[in-house]
């Protein structure tokens, strides 16, 4: 079977011609492969739930089972999105790591000065940027028992970040901590009934 376009063919005074092209039959054009949608395989993130300013986000990986994070947009005073946390209980086999966190912060931060994180009027600790992509740069760090147990008590927590066209300045910006308990237990709990 030929799917190629017009045969040129001479004829007998040397000049080349149109010949008709080899036609499939039906029979192999059935067996033709067709093409398959390619995200019809993929796994896809759904809202599960939102539990005020948190939401947990799932994926549905081998039939039934979940693989849930909790996440939250952060914004700005004028309410423009500016950085995004993500964070997942990790099984005790992890401790003294209780959760995996990632928080990713516009592309303009500057990386020297570590991203700066304290829940109320606790002291910030401070933690170092992972990598960058082209849209965002990422930290990503674990937090004890205790330091989740300060998230889930506590009111609000605040990010400070530098900006690199400000090294004197800083930018901080609100993270609020209502619904985190609830998201986190639901979180906790998918990861629980793995």
């Amino acid at each position: 079977m030929s799917l190629a376009g017009p045969v040129l063919a001479q004829d007998a005074g040397g000049t080349p011609e149109a010949a008709e092209p080899p036609v499939a039959t039906t029979a192999e054009i059935e067996r033709l492969p067709m093409g398959e949608d390619a995200a019809d395989d993929a796994p896809r993130a759904y809202v599960k739930e939102v539990f005020q300013d948190w939401q947990v986000v799932c994926v549905r990986v081998n039939g039934d089972r979940e693989s849930c994070n909790m996440q939250q947009l952060l914004r700005d005073s004028e309410d423009n999105p500016v950085s995004q946390v993500s964070m997942a209980p990790l099984p005790p086999a992890a401790a003294p790591r209780a959760a995996a966190v990632e928080i990713a912060t516009p592309l303009e931060t500057l990386l020297s000065e570590d991203l700066r994180l304290g829940v109320d009027t606790a002291a910030p600790k401070r933690y170092r940027f992972s990598f960058c992509t082209p849209q965002a740069c990422y930290a990503r760090f674990a937090l004890t028992a205790e330091e989740v147990a300060a998230f889930k008590a506590g009111r609000a927590a605040k990010l400070t970040i530098v900006p690199l066209v400000a090294p004197d300045q800083t930018a901080e910006i609100a993270m609020s901590l209502s619904g985190f308990t609830a998201a986190y237990d639901l979180v906790a709990a998918t990861l629980a009934g793995q």
